[in-house]
């Protein structure tokens, strides 16, 4: 099975790996001498050289602006309002983030307005090891999008010409990451249509945008339909933070970007407020970020996301991790293991984090241990070895997986909307969680999702606490990347297997939520200890269930203490394959039923 088919979506690359990217960049050379300005004070990118509006290169000067702030622990960094443009000659070669700022304390960065347009492949803005910083009131834009769109139309065995709408304009030798199968009429993502990674191999331009795509294997492509082809996919995002203590994004929208939106890796405390990662107004466009919106990985403290809007992604509005399980290798001695992520990426757990340590037959924590010390041996591998304080547990043995019980933030999630967009609106893998007031439109997975898995990302970790309640789903779970239902808690273990008893995740409770229109069920449960579903509304359920369970507006299996009750799902309001309001499958224990609502 290759990653591009995988139900769970190729888009959750982890946001570890994206922060590897470097964050170098050229210093500047000709810009005006700096201003004096007294510690605490405000800097201003227009005296170093940025000039608004004038079409001119304005990196150097900004970064110069930035260096200076943070050197003399300015309060601000205002950007008087106006269009900035970013266009290095390095911005052509893939591998550079433009504006890198490093240990920064107490500043607000403060766009005034201001629309920044950026060139070539590149990220924008990456923090390292900030502390109290706000970034607000900025749009982002790109001059030549990192997708095209164009219609199908000619298909052979393993190629398809393309004809690229002129917005779109192409040469020739464009890569291609991914492409996505759109319906002509709604310019939304296909029911159930292609979604294809790492399958070109080379681009060809043989008429006026007509461009004829090379694959590396047989792929049944239909004529007429509508293609998203993604140039870059991961990498180059809006926003990175690294290892950074309270940082607040405010007022913010990226119509494009060619990675993620708002990336934070190992951070504590993260606030998004009004946010957007939008199709821009006014265009023929179909896709926003050619990633996730926003992407979690391994943080602490709480993550807040407040009023924002994320819509035509290429990926998930909302991915939340502890981070990566990693496998273990061997065990060195009785404190001692060597382990690494399935896909050899790096997740080091700090000293002093708490690994649980689980089978991966049905993931299930079994031990608990302190972290002494960590380090990423790296080789082809990929090898952590990660020393422990406690001896290890008799029942460790290669194959279990370490999960980062420590970097669990907590998340609050209030009156977002999100959608359409390709894979799920939420993908949530930490605990004490509430997502109130949101609402998901045309995600083609789930509109939330609680999920840890071991199948292909081996994104950790088995949910607790997490309550989602008073939230609307609208026709999600339809296509790419689908889940179980529109709003799901479940685990997929090796192959895809369903847990075989519950306890992955424990005291999950949905309340009060109002599902409208799913292929499959409105409600899927598998493997939580302690669930509550309760006082929602489902209705258009089953529409075109992929599967015996779809049939079902809510399905629950391998789960205890079930509290199911209230909940309003009338009969006559349903899809056309459903069957039954509720059905409980194998491996359920403790149900307790009240009345119907």
């Amino acid at each position: 099975m290759t990653a591009p088919r995988l139900r769970i979506g190729v888009g959750c690359l982890m946001a570890l790996a994206i922060a590897s990217v470097a964050a170098a960049g050229a210093q500047p050379s000709a810009i005006r001498e700096k201003p004096v300005s007294k510690t605490g004070g405000v800097v201003r990118v227009t005296d170093f050289g940025a000039t608004p509006g004038d079409q001119s290169d304005d990196t150097a000067a900004v970064r110069a602006a930035i260096d200076h702030a943070v050197k003399t622990r300015a309060r601000r960094l205002e950007f008087p309002k106006g269009r900035y443009t970013f266009a290095p000659a390095e911005a052509t070669r893939p591998g550079r983030i433009l504006f890198q700022v490093q240990n920064a304390g107490n500043l607000t960065i403060d766009g005034m307005g201001s629309e920044f347009i950026f060139s070539g492949i590149s990220g924008c803005f990456w923090f390292g090891g900030c502390r109290n910083v706000t970034v607000c009131n900025l749009t982002i834009d790109w001059d030549r999008m990192p997708f095209s769109v164009g219609k199908v139309i000619a298909a052979a065995r393993q190629s398809f010409l393309v004809q690229v709408r002129p917005e779109y304009p192409v040469k020739g030798g464009e890569p291609v990451g991914a492409f996505m199968e759109y319906d002509a009429e709604t310019e939304l993502p296909a029911q159930n249509g292609l979604d294809v990674y790492n399958a070109v191999e080379r681009t060809e331009l043989v008429g006026p945008q007509l461009l004829r795509v090379h694959l590396t294997r047989e792929i049944p492509v239909p004529v007429g339909r509508l293609v998203v082809l993604r140039h870059q996919v991961y990498s180059y995002n809006g926003f990175t933070a690294d290892r950074c203590t309270n940082m607040k994004y405010e007022d913010l929208t990226l119509y494009t970007v060619p990675g993620m939106g708002f990336v934070s890796i190992v951070c504590k405390d993260v606030t998004l407020r009004r946010c957007a990662v939008t199709v821009k107004p006014g265009t023929h466009r179909i896709m926003s970020a050619t990633a996730d919106a926003s992407h979690f990985g391994g943080c602490k403290g709480t993550v807040r996301l407040e009023g924002c809007r994320f819509d035509g992604m290429g990926d998930d509005g909302v991915n939340i991790k502890s981070g990566l399980y990693l496998t273990v290798k061997e065990r060195v001695d009785d404190h001692t293991v060597l382990a690494a992520h399935n896909l050899k990426m790096a997740d080091v757990p700090d000293a002093g984090d708490t690994m649980e340590m689980s089978h991966v037959a049905d993931l299930i924590p079994y031990g608990l241990a302190t972290v002494v010390k960590a380090v990423n041996e790296g080789g082809p591998e990929g090898l952590h070895r990660v020393e422990f304080a406690e001896a290890l547990p008799e029942a460790l043995q290669p194959g279990d997986v370490l999960g980062n019980a420590t970097r669990t933030p907590r998340v609050r999630i209030k009156d977002c909307r999100i959608g359409p967009n390709r894979a799920r609106g939420m993908l949530l893998q930490t605990r004490d969680v509430v997502v109130e007031g949101c609402t998901f439109t045309r995600c083609t997975s789930a509109g939330v999702l609680v999920l840890t898995e071991v199948v292909y990302f081996f994104e950790s970790i088995g949910t607790r606490n997490v309550t989602i309640r008073n939230n609307t789903f609208i026709d999600c779970n339809y296509g790419a990347a689908g889940a179980g239902g529109a709003l799901c808690a479940l685990a997929w273990l090796k192959d895809f297997a369903e847990p075989p008893r519950p306890g992955v995740h424990r005291d999950i409770a949905f309340r009060n939520n109002r599902v409208i229109g799913t292929d499959n069920c409105g409600i899927y449960v598998s493997g939580v200890a302690d669930i509550t579903v309760t006082g929602n509304q489902i209705e258009q359920a089953g529409r075109k269930p992929t599967g015996p369970t779809g049939s079902a507006a809510v399905y629950i299996r391998s789960s205890s203490g079930i509290k199911q009750e209230r909940n309003r799902i009338p009969t006559d309001k349903q899809g056309e394959g459903f069957k039954t309001a509720v059905e409980y499958g194998p491996g359920c224990e403790g149900v307790v039923e009240g009345k119907r609502g």
